[in-house]
């Protein structure tokens, strides 16, 4: 609607009516204007009189108060005069509370304070002439007296009466601590101090005068006078603990609060317990330092880092006899440091680079170090060990500080109590699933299989009874290999969250101390066959998909044979990695970012890390896998240049010799990559002419096991025997006997070792167990006692009397840290460890020199020689291959087993062909060679195989693998003619001899003639 008219010309008229209208609707809306204007004001003046009415009456009460104080003060001036009776006294108390002002009643104070006290000791009923609510008052001006404390103030009164009238009832105690008595208390000490010189950070000594008012500060939780202690509530102590946490200077805290605690601060006695101790660990328990102290982000991580530190201060003064006070301790330090780790983990935090956050930075600094020293310290280990020995032991509190407990993990191991405990809290539930990684069972099993490795560890195979090591030692290890598979699949779960290698990482640490465990138990059966065949592999599992014996038994496995060769791929590229600078955690990383099947990955790290669990035959169907994929990348490379086979002429006599002129390393043209293609040997024989010999491979499978036989004989110098098994390794003097030369001789074996297992063949070789290890594993590794059992008997019937030899036959024995060497006639004195020979084996160090002395003859005497094989093995086949095998399975693998094939399994995998028309008799002459070859001795046998194929020793998986498959082919022939063979080709040709007798005969002759190859 409009209400106004507009014209042509512009022009706007409104009739009377609609200018009434308007001017109406106008005057409405400045009346409701000036209404809002009007309650505005009016309340803008309300506000302002309410405002100086509040002046105004504070100003009337200040001035009341002011002249309240002002009479009572005259009147307390007036009674204090003259002599002050019991009631003046009391009276002056009652006017005092009423006026005191700080800097104006200080005197008048510390004046009542000392009638009161003075009374009190001359009457203790006095004391309940003072009511509870006036002592509070008389407290709150002691808090204000202290709050204004100089370095001048004397407060040995104020304390007197707070201990005497306050202090000494709980209540009272509670109430003044919560009106800031420790805060007070605190500044008056930071006061005596005063400001420091410089800031440096270091234990600074105590003045007496503050000695002393730190003692009055903490006396009722101090063990002084059981009898005098005022129990108190856990909101005190708490108080107490948020003062020294959050309110003392950082320099102040790190130089005297944190050593006064560490050097006076004990919590109980030889007999007593203070009860007040057990309020404090409550405390420290309950102390949420970011939720119930309410502080700001920047003071969460110093008041964490501090209350973390006087927890651990408390450590060096516990009674370790005494077991409540250690359990105390340790549960409320478990949760103390527990906290502080998720603290420390969610706290995020702006770095603060002004002067006083580069000194708190510093100060925390210093802090954690001191209390990552008490962790280290022999005081905690002695600590945490004694609590591990008592009865009620609460291994809850015991598994948040497990990694802490690396130097004294011997101690602990030694406490069956501690590991019962541990045991029944790991087994109290049916059934054990790790899915979370951060649970308590899953921490307790890290524990737990650390201090059984040390038990372990620490006995010999001769001592080694299983129910002293561990009263459930069967079960337990059983129990720990059933885990062992759960966690691995728990560490490559089927549905992945998160980013790649996080769960593993989590799951690292219990996994580390589980297959640890139980490689040391296995290394510890390996020698004492103590769990029955079979145990390792009896775990009902299906540990990887795709290999060996496991791939043939469900017809999901068949279907999943793709998956072998990837399993192989990726199981070699690990090893590959893992052989050069990249960390194998990497490779996993990349398998799960690429989608490797679950099952692969954890087949993977099985055979990295348990790979005992495998059956033996599965693993080494594996080894001939990556092997076989190794030589075909080779064969396949070498096509594309026509370079796959090789020629090599040697002298029977000088076999070695002329191999090493060929392969020995060198710095130019190294023929090191033919090795690895097929080498086709011609032989000359001792009279200079050509055997008669075409190598097929069996020419070269006779030249490897000839050149090995003569590397290793013991008159050649590069080997000798341990004393009474004698077994091989390195010879020590060789260096000394062979000149510095000999390290390429040793290079050159390795690299004929190398090819024996790159073409899966066998020799007949005993090596010592300690040599194999350190060729095959890590050597980084400590070289076990039990091995110098089969070094030299004596001295480890020697070095075993040392573990339990008493201090004063030590002393008599004058054994220091050297030995005296005598190589060649050369007589040197070596120190086991720097200036060895100036410190003498006592009780606390006497294992240290028998790992040293151990090591040094087993190991350091032979380092440099078996670095040696080892870079000639890694030139041919990857030596990683081998650590899914152990010392004597790779002694089967480079030997074969001693036993000599039965004639059973020699009828399944040989198979007999006659050359000429078979006739009634072919039968019977079958069955007089299965009875000849039966009726061979052991050595017969042995020379009988390498007649025939150009090896003595079968091959690990049998006859069956013999390729081509071995044959006896029986031509006609003159019966004067011995038999011959074709070691290319496995085949025995032997004439049709009339009797038994003229066949046995013939075939010893030919087995053992040595002829070579003038059989052929």
């Amino acid at each position: 609607m409009s209400f106004n008219l507009v014209f042509f010309n512009g022009d706007v008229r409104r009739d009377k009516k609609q200018e009434a209208m308007l001017n109406s609707m106008n005057a409405r809306g400045n009346f409701l204007q000036s209404l809002a204007d009007m309650e505005k004001q009016r309340t803008k003046n309300e506000e302002q009189t309410k405002a100086v009415r509040k002046i105004q009456k504070k100003w009337r009460g200040f001035r009341a108060r002011h002249f309240l104080r002002l009479q009572f003060r005259a009147q307390f001036d007036a009674i204090s005069d003259g002599h002050r009776g019991l009631e003046k006294i009391l009276h002056m108390a009652q006017l005092l509370v009423n006026f005191y002002e700080t800097n104006k009643d200080e005197e008048r104070l510390v004046m009542t304070l000392v009638e009161l006290v003075k009374a009190r000791t001359a009457n203790r009923a006095f004391e309940q002439q003072i009511r509870d609510s006036q002592r509070f008052l008389l407290a709150r001006c002691c808090v204000k007296f202290l709050d204004h404390a100089d370095e001048n103030t004397i407060f040995f009164h104020v304390f007197r009466f707070l201990e005497d009238f306050v202090t000494c009832h709980s209540h009272l105690y509670e109430a003044i601590s919560q009106h800031g008595l420790f805060d007070a208390e605190f500044h008056l000490l930071e006061a005596l101090i005063g400001k420091p010189e410089d800031v440096s950070i270091q234990k600074k000594p105590i003045l007496p005068r503050h000695l002393q008012l730190l003692t009055r500060i903490f006396d009722v939780f101090v063990l002084q006078n059981p009898a005098r202690t005022t129990p108190v509530s856990v909101h005190v102590a708490d108080r107490l603990l948020k003062t020294i946490c959050v309110k003392i200077s950082d320099l102040n805290f790190a130089n005297y609060i944190l050593y006064y605690i560490r050097d006076h601060i004990r919590l109980s006695g030889t007999q007593h317990v203070n009860p007040n101790s057990s309020v404090i660990y409550e405390a420290g328990k309950s102390a949420n330092v970011i939720q119930k102290w309410k502080l700001r982000p920047e003071e969460v991580e110093t008041a964490s880092i501090r209350l973390r530190a006087v927890f651990l201060s408390f450590v060096e003064n516990v009674n370790k006899t005494n077991s409540e006070s250690l359990k105390q301790l340790f549960d409320s330090l478990a949760l103390v440091l527990d906290q502080h780790a998720t603290i420390m983990k969610t706290l995020n935090v702006k770095e603060d680079l002004t002067e006083n956050g580069r000194l708190r930075t510093a100060v925390n600094q210093y802090i954690w170090e001191y209390s990552n020293g008490i962790l280290s310290s022999v005081n905690f280990r002695r600590a945490a060990c004694a609590y591990a020995n008592t009865q009620n032991v609460n291994v809850t509190s015991l598994i948040p500080m497990r990694k802490h407990f690396t130097e004294c993990m011997d101690l602990l191991a030694s406490s069956d109590t501690f590991l019962e405990a541990l045991y029944t809290f790991i087994t109290s539930s049916e059934r054990f699933e790790p899915d979370d990684c951060c649970t308590q069972r899953i921490n307790a099993l890290e524990l737990f299989c650390n201090c059984l490795n040390k038990r372990i560890s620490s006995v010999a195979d001769s001592d080694f009874i299983p129910t002293s090591i561990f009263p459930h030692f069967d079960a337990t290890v059983e129990f720990v290999r059933d885990v062992s598979i759960k966690l691995i699949h728990s560490m490559f779960p089927v549905y992945q969250r998160g980013e790649p290698g996080v769960v593993r990482n989590q799951f690292k640490d219990v996994t580390d101390a589980v297959f640890s465990f139980l490689g040391a138990i296995y290394q510890k059966d390996i020698r004492l066959k103590y769990f029955p065949e079979g145990f390792w592999t009896n775990h009902g599992r299906e540990v990887f998909v795709g290999i060996g014996h496991q791939a043939r038994t469900t017809p999901r496995n068949r279907r999943q044979q793709p998956m072998r060769s990837e399993f192989v791929e990726r199981l070699a590229e690990l090893y590959e990695e893992e052989g050069g600078d990249s960390d194998d955690e990497e490779l996993m990383e990349r398998n799960a970012r690429e989608k490797v099947p679950t099952a692969l990955q954890r087949g993977i790290c099985i055979m990295k890390n348990i790979p005992f669990i495998v059956p033996f035959m599965d693993r080494v169907q594996l080894f001939n896998r990556l092997v076989s994929q190794e030589h075909d990348r080779f064969m396949d490379v070498s096509r594309m240049f026509n370079n796959y086979n090789t020629n090599l002429t040697v002298r029977r006599d000088q076999i070695y010799m002329d191999a090493f002129e060929k392969y020995k390393p060198k710095a130019v043209k190294d023929d090191v990559r033919e090795l690895k293609a097929n080498i086709r040997v011609k032989m000359i024989n001792w009279a200079g002419s050509n055997e008669q010999g075409v190598d097929g491979g069996g020419i070269f499978r006779e030249f490897l096991s000839e050149l090995l036989k003569d590397a290793f004989s013991v008159n050649r110098g590069f080997f000798t025997e341990t004393t009474e098994s004698k077994l091989l390794y390195p010879n020590p003097t060789a260096i000394y006997l062979l000149g510095a030369d000999c390290l390429t001789h040793y290079q050159f074996i390795g690299r004929m070792i190398g090819k024996l297992i790159y073409e899966r063949q066998l020799q007949e070789v005993r090596f010592a167990e300690f040599f194999i290890a350190q060729l095959f594993e890590d050597r980084t590794k400590d070289v076990d006692l039990q091995h110098m059992k089969s070094f030299d008997p004596l001295i480890f019937k020697n070095l075993k009397a040392l573990q339990t030899t008493s201090e004063q036959e030590l002393d008599e024995l004058q054994l220091d840290f050297s030995v005296v060497t005598s190589d060649v006639g050369l007589v040197r004195t070596v120190n086991l460890k720097p200036n060895g020979s100036n410190q003498r084996v006592t009780v606390d160090n006497v294992h240290e020199y028998i790992r040293l002395y151990v090591n040094y003859y087993l190991k350091q005497r032979i380092a440099t020689m078996v670095g040696a094989i080892r870079r000639g093995i890694s030139e041919v086949v990857n030596i990683e291959w081998m650590s899914m095998f152990a010392p004597h399975e790779l002694q089967i693998l480079i030997a074969g087993f001693e036993e000599v094939f039965t004639i059973k399994e020699l009828q399944q995998n040989c198979q007999i062909t006659f050359g000429m028309a078979s006739s009634t008799t072919d039968q019977d002459f079958i069955e007089m060679i299965w009875d000849v070859i039966d009726k061979l001795s052991k050595d017969d046998k042995m020379a009988f195989l390498r007649f025939v194929t150009g090896c003595s020793r079968a091959p690990v998986d049998g006859l069956k693998s013999l390729y081509p498959k071995m044959g006896i082919l029986v031509i006609s022939t003159s019966e004067e003619e011995l038999p011959t063979s074709a070691t290319c080709m496995n085949l025995l040709r032997i004439p049709k001899y009339s009797n038994r007798t003229k066949l046995e005969e013939k075939l010893r002759y030919a087995i053992n003639s040595g002829a070579g190859f003038e059989l052929a």
